[in-house]
């Protein structure tokens, strides 16, 4: 009977000892099961970062590619400008070279410059060459000298060609007056005779423009004989075409 007693009250200390450790497991269990909920959440918030950086990402990819693409058609936009321009140097070279050529008497005879500068080519042609005094009209050796200029510049294209007409600062003379009132007048009034000849010698007018100075942009002193004829002048200018 005792020994059942004691048999009994061990299977109930047994009983309660497992009994323990079952608790004590299963609060383990719950414990590392809301650490494993804590870590899935923080998985999640960085996953979410992710998607969001990764997205950013892309986004700033996509824009980065647009840049490049418009940059890419800037740089193309301006290779072919480039090149435009490199096609209008050589042609003011060869028209340089041709001028030479076509008037290398009048050059010679200094009745005639030739200057290459900044992109410019100017001939200028002195008035005894073109006009008597006071004149407007060409003369015969003046037409003569233009045809030879027409011949370079017909075949020049989508360039400016500036005609520019220029006095000294003498005043125009009572009779004159009464036909150009000032040195304005008569030195347009020159620039469009030499565009007319130009013009019926070959040159494509599209190109053409006459402008008249005056005496009011002097290349020699007009206090003396030999400035005031430097300043009697005819420019015509070949430029780039200004858009």
């Amino acid at each position: 009977m005792r020994y059942r007693l004691v048999e009994s009250a061990t299977l109930l200390i047994v009983a309660f000892v497992f009994s323990l450790t079952g608790c004590a497991e299963l609060k383990q269990l719950r414990v590392e099961n809301a650490d494993q909920k804590v870590m899935i959440e923080q998985l999640n918030k960085d996953y979410q970062i992710c998607q969001n950086t990764l997205k950013e990402t892309r986004e700033e990819l996509n824009m980065s590619q647009g840049q490049l693409s418009r940059t890419q058609g800037e740089l193309d936009t301006m290779l072919i400008e480039l090149k435009k321009k490199e096609v209008k140097v050589i042609q003011q070279s060869e028209a340089f070279t041709r001028m030479q050529q076509a008037m290398k008497a009048e050059l010679e005879t200094k009745q005639v410059a030739l200057s290459e500068l900044e992109g410019k080519l100017t001939l200028t042609m002195v008035e005894s060459i073109l006009f008597d005094s006071g004149m407007a009209q060409v003369k015969v050796e003046g037409v003569e000298a233009l045809g030879k200029v027409a011949d370079v510049l017909g075949n020049i294209k989508d360039q400016e060609i500036i005609v520019a007409g220029h006095t000294d600062n003498v005043q125009i003379g009572v009779r004159l007056a009464r036909t150009y009132p000032s040195n304005w007048e008569l030195s347009a009034a020159r620039a469009i005779s030499v565009v007319k000849i130009l013009i019926a010698k070959g040159v494509d007018p599209e190109y053409l423009s006459a402008c008249g100075y005056g005496e009011y942009r002097p290349v020699g002193d007009n206090d003396t004989p030999e400035g005031r004829a430097q300043n009697r002048r005819m420019e015509i200018i070949l430029m780039p075409k200004l858009k």
